[in-house]
Formats: C-alpha cells, structure tokens, sequence
C-alpha cells in the first residue's frame, strides 16, 4: 500500500470521526432544548416517572454542556464517558420496563447511543477538535523529545566518511 493512500484513508477516518461527533452532539443538543423549549412535557413525563420536577434544569444543564464540549471536541473523552454514564442511568431509571415495548424501544436506542459515546471516549478527540489547539498530544511530545533514528544507508556512509579521514597507519 503506497503512503498516498495511507495518508487519504488517515483522512477520511479523521472527517469521519468528526461527523461522528458532530452527529452525536447535535443529538444531545436538540434534546437538551428540546427540554427548554418545553418545560411542561418534560415535567409531565419526570412527574410519570417519579421524578422531582426539579431534577429537568440540572438535566437539561448537563446535557447542553456536555453535548457542546463533544461538539468542539473539548475534554471528548471526559465528556463522552460522562454522557455515556448519565444516558444509561437515566434511560435505566426511566425506560427499562419490559412490559412495555415502546419504553424498551427506547432503552435499546439509547444503549446504542450509548456505544457511539463510548466509540468516542475509546477514540478520543480526533484531529478536528478544539484541544488542539491548546494541548499538544502525547504523539507529539514523544515525537519532539525522541533522538532522530538514522537509516542503515547513513550510519554506512558515516562510517566511511570517518574511516577515509582517518590517518592511514603503518
């Protein structure tokens, strides 16, 4: 396989990887203002689930901001694994009833949310993403502070190079 190629597939994963996130925060962003824009259905299905109402703002808070730092791709790991957590207490508590197909409908698209939340903790931030620009990556710190290797080619042409200027003995 030729670098070219290597370097396109490299590409395409990284967009992937992108979109990926983008797809998943977008989600988690229209549920979150979803439970803004109206408070009252929210309130009627925490209240269903015997819930305190007053648990919908640290909800939808947590939700938003979340949803934000995976969108720029800010602390992606923390904030995925965070997600992950939350989405399968949260659809545990209030979707797992067996009896009732529409709720496990729900509960098992949320456990596939959730693997897409842990695909980006496994992942990480990707290439596109905000904590780029002000941490640099492990790769790049070992990049920087490992000695350049030689080639066999050079170490050769080093040990001729030395051996011609070398004072000819009798």
């Amino acid at each position: 396989m030729t670098t070219r190629t290597l370097e396109g597939r490299d590409r395409m994963c990284e967009i992937a990887h992108a979109v990926a996130r983008v797809l998943i925060a977008s989600y988690f962003l229209a549920l979150a203002g979803n439970l803004v824009s109206d408070p009252t259905g929210m309130g009627q299905f925490l209240a269903n689930a015997a819930m305190p109402d007053y648990m919908r703002w640290p909800n939808t808070g947590f939700e938003f901001l979340a949803a934000l730092a995976i969108l720029v791709g800010f602390q992606t790991r923390t904030a995925s694994a965070l997600l992950a957590l939350y989405v399968f207490w949260s659809s545990f508590i209030l979707n797992y009833r067996p009896a009732d197909p529409v709720a496990m409908g729900v509960f098992w698209r949320d456990l596939a949310m959730i693997g897409g939340l842990l695909m980006l903790f496994s992942h990480g931030r990707g290439r596109y993403a905000i904590d780029n620009l002000f941490v640099k990556s492990k790769q790049d710190e070992k990049t920087a502070e490992a000695p350049r290797q030689h080639q066999p080619r050079e170490i050769e042409e080093v040990i001729l190079t030395a051996a011609q200027q070398r004072p000819a003995e009798n």
